[in-house]
């Protein structure tokens, strides 16, 4: 009997319910360390699990040495900006990713108008950072040895710190039973070999992102796609799913993916490592139950096949018809509550599956919002600032509701965390130098002719014009 046989015998339980999640106890969920230490932290200490000093010594080490490996370059101009290059340190690579988040949230038009002087473009963005300094450490960044990539290697540009943060995210957080792939896009229209385009995406053109993400929006595994992925014998969403699932496999997850993943073989490959699948299914793919895929149905009604290794393939017609496989479900029907108090008949699978599908939706749905994404004619860029400015401050979010339990909006976690990177270690002192008490005036109403005006503030402003005029006077002798 092989997997090509397919039946309409159903029973409970199903043929794979021998597959536990977690069956030798380890641990799941939030470290428990960061629990007992960070339940009073602040939104950058959370932040700083990602974005810390390995991160950032990484950034000003390669940054460093990429600008004066520019410099000796020969055919400089004697007049270009790069001239003016001074070593990078943390604290300046702090308040530039600290101006690039902040850009995401307050937009212009162009960077240029951060720095204007016209009233219109109102800003103190200057105060931390010149302008020249902010576009020359932003064409300068770096996070790579170009000395050291491999002729055949893609992403040598930016998998260092993939590498690195991808590690980060495992060690905070361990995925649950239920995790979600899906793929991202990543805008950029400039010239690059792995540039994709996806019709259904609101940005159609750019660079692929495989993303594995759990609940609460939170990124566990992320994988650029540079084409070539495809090897003799493995599809490339074959190879994409195994590997980002590998490290998860052999412990009873269910796994949620769109009809692109899934297939016949995927599903069986993934019952050898213990694991489910679910999710929707192409009509055309292999080994599919033609009793299935090719039959007619009204709505509200369903048509499901099950073969002997516990895959099921059902198919059910709302408004239109839905392909799914599973599995872990049979052709169990549910009631779903609905608004206005009514009930609706789905299959169980169907459910389970929008549920499990809603944990990459919401974390691309968050990563839209006050994102510091912008053009750019350096792809491995805007990989850097989605990295650092929107998966790790999504993460972080994430982490941070979980061990403190208090909620928080995105836009208010960025504000907390920008405040952070642009504060300077004695900036409390200036603070307080600056910051006079007012002085206490008897305010008393004195009326003349044409108007009338407060006698303490107006001999408070005649004081101040006389010490101006006075210091002109000083500057022109």
């Amino acid at each position: 009997m092989t997997g090509n046989n397919w039946t309409e015998h159903f029973y409970e339980p199903h043929t794979n319910a021998h597959i536990t999640f977690n069956p030798h106890n380890l641990p799941v969920g939030v470290n428990p360390d960061l629990i007992e230490t960070l339940s009073l932290a602040s939104p950058f200490t959370f932040f700083s699990l990602f974005f810390d000093e390995e991160i950032i010594n990484l950034l000003v080490v390669e940054t460093n040495k990429y600008a004066n490996d520019k410099l000796s370059e020969p055919g400089l101009s004697r007049n270009a900006r790069l001239r003016k290059w001074k070593d990078v340190d943390k604290t300046e690579i702090k308040k530039l990713f600290g101006i690039i988040m902040w850009m995401g949230l307050v937009k212009m038009p162009c960077i240029s108008n951060y720095w204007s002087t016209n009233k219109l473009y109102n800003s103190y963005i200057s105060s931390y950072m010149s302008r020249n300094r902010f576009e020359l450490l932003l064409s300068m960044l770096h996070v790579s040895d170009n000395s050291k990539a491999r002729p055949d290697d893609r992403l040598y540009k930016i998998q260092p710190l993939i590498d690195l943060l991808v590690h980060k995210y495992n060690s905070a957080l361990i995925p649950e039973q239920n995790v979600c792939i899906d793929e991202s896009i990543v805008p950029f229209k400039g010239r690059l070999k792995f540039r994709q385009f996806i019709s259904n995406k609101r940005h159609r053109y750019g660079i692929k992102i495989f993303k594995l993400c759990t609940r609460d929006f939170y990124t566990s595994q992320y994988k650029v796609y540079a084409g070539k992925e495809a090897t003799p014998g493995q599809s490339v969403s074959s190879k994409v799913v195994m590997e980002l699932m590998e490290p998860y496999l052999d412990s009873g997850r269910v796994l949620f993916a769109d009809n692109w993943y899934n297939s016949v073989d995927m599903a069986e490959k993934l019952l050898c490592r213990n694991t489910h699948l679910v999710g929707t299914l192409r009509a055309n793919r292999k080994r599919n139950p033609t009793g299935v895929t090719k039959k007619k149905i009204s709505k509200g009604e369903t048509v499901a096949k099950i073969n002997n290794k516990g895959v099921t393939v059902l198919k059910w017609k709302d408004k239109r018809e839905v392909l799914m496989i599973s599995t872990k479900h049979t052709n169990k029907i549910i009631s779903v509550d609905r608004s206005r108090k009514t009930v609706k008949q789905k299959p169980e699978v169907v459910v389970d599956y929008n549920t499990g599908k809603g944990y990459i939706n919401l974390t691309d749905q968050l990563q839209s919002y006050h994102s510091a994404l912008r053009k750019s004619l350096k792809w491995y860029r805007k990989i850097i600032i989605d990295l650092i400015c929107n998966i790790s401050v999504l993460n972080a979010l994430s982490l941070f509701i979980g061990v403190s339990g208090q909620k928080m909006k995105i836009m208010k976690f960025r504000e907390a965390i920008i405040e952070e990177l642009l504060r300077n270690d004695d900036e409390d002192t200036q603070q307080s130098e600056l910051i006079q008490p007012l002085p206490t005036l008897d305010h008393t109403l004195e009326k003349s002719p044409k108007t009338s005006r407060c006698k303490s503030c107006y001999s408070l402003l005649e004081d101040k014009l006389h010490k101006k005029k006075n210091k002109k006077d000083q500057n022109k002798m």
